[in-house]
């Protein structure tokens, strides 16, 4: 599966289209555009989409923003789609303060992927 890049960002930027499905309720939101970061440890989502799908709070913990803040959030279980795949049990960030939506390491490391910059593509292997 082959994604272009986004030209909503400057530069264009690595998205795939992500579903998430509420581990309890079998609710989904989705297909949303993630914006694919290696950097990233976890997966944050904006919080309002957890909450429409009634995702489960797993644990209070405390993250450390790129810029150093640090803030006190909450995991929620869900299961991440992309294409065809669907990873159950992830554990992603709940979001308040942001409307981006970013797949870290959580996620990506369960994929294969290349990035072509010169294309602007982002292609999932199989």
């Amino acid at each position: 599966m082959k994604f272009p890049y986004s030209g909503n960002y400057q530069p264009a930027a690595p998205i795939l289209e992500v579903t998430f499905i509420s581990a309890a309720e079998n609710r989904r939101v989705g297909p949303l555009a993630g914006i694919v970061d290696s950097g990233a440890d976890g997966t944050l989502v904006p919080l309002r989409y957890l909450t429409a799908i009634q995702a489960p709070p797993t644990s209070e913990m405390f993250l450390r923003s790129q810029w150093g803040e640090r803030r006190q959030t909450w995991l929620y279980l869900v299961d991440v789609q992309i294409g065809r795949l669907i990873f159950p049990g992830i554990e992603v960030v709940g979001d308040e303060l942001s409307d981006d939506l970013v797949l870290g390491g959580d996620v990506l490391n369960r994929l294969k992927i290349v990035l072509d910059g010169p294309q602007a593509t982002i292609e999932l292997v199989s």
